[in-house]
């Protein structure tokens, strides 16, 4: 799998709270920098996507605002492993400045550095994309679709009757494993089908080391 496709079906979050602090003085040619940046994270609601607040106050004055909101930005998008971090909120709590020897550049690197520092610290992990997935097919071919559903990591819901004699039901798959499922139940019911996918959001990454017999040895039989 790219590392493009990766950064579409897969996001970071935190698990837990902690905070991160970069504090830059130094010397750039003949120029002095200097930057600090207190900033703490903790999880938000699946959903929420990536929320932000300022309680520093005027220890970090409004000019430089748009640039450590800007580095926080450049932080969620790298992330700790790569992914773009959802679901958080981050706090930046504190932060010192010089008249004369702080700029934009350093703030905005300060509060990148100081967020990373943050999210590494507060038991970073990964979401997988998901998709709900609406499955029409007949009724002799629902168990095949119900153990294809559970062997690639979703679950379904119990099939419905329609008018026609066929069965509905609908699955929440990891996106990554949805064309899977459509090339196996138009295999397996000879192309007798309809099925239809939209984006469901995200969920903690299932064990990427746990087979897919093990996922499903514990799934009920109808």
């Amino acid at each position: 799998m790219t590392s493009e496709l990766n950064k579409i079906l897969f996001r970071e979050t935190v698990q837990g709270s902690s905070s991160g602090e970069a504090k830059f003085v130094r010397q750039r040619g003949a120029r002095s920098e200097y930057a600090h940046v207190r900033i703490s994270v903790r999880p938000a609601e699946r959903g929420r996507g990536a929320i932000v607040e300022w309680n520093a106050g005027v220890n970090i004055p409004a000019h430089f605002s748009a640039s450590v909101l800007r580095g926080i930005q450049d932080a969620l998008r790298a992330g700790a492993a790569g992914l773009e971090v959802t679901d958080i909120n981050v706090s930046v709590d504190d932060g010192s400045y010089h008249d004369a020897d702080s700029n934009d550049e350093s703030f905005r690197e300060a509060a990148h550095e100081a967020v990373l520092q943050a999210i590494q610290q507060a038991g970073p992990t990964i979401l997988e994309a998901m998709s709900l997935v609406l499955i029409t097919l007949p009724a002799i071919q629902v168990e095949v679709a119900e153990l294809a559903v559970a062997r690639l990591g979703g679950e379904a819901t119990p099939a419905v009757q329609k008018e026609d004699g066929s069965r509905a039901l609908a699955a929440n798959l990891p996106t990554a494993s949805v064309s899977d499922l459509i090339e196996e139940l138009l295999q397996a019911t000879g192309g007798n089908t309809t099925i239809s996918s939209r984006s469901n959001g995200y969920r903690p990454r299932l064990d990427p080391h746990e087979s897919p017999a093990r996922r499903t040895a514990g799934a009920p039989r109808r």
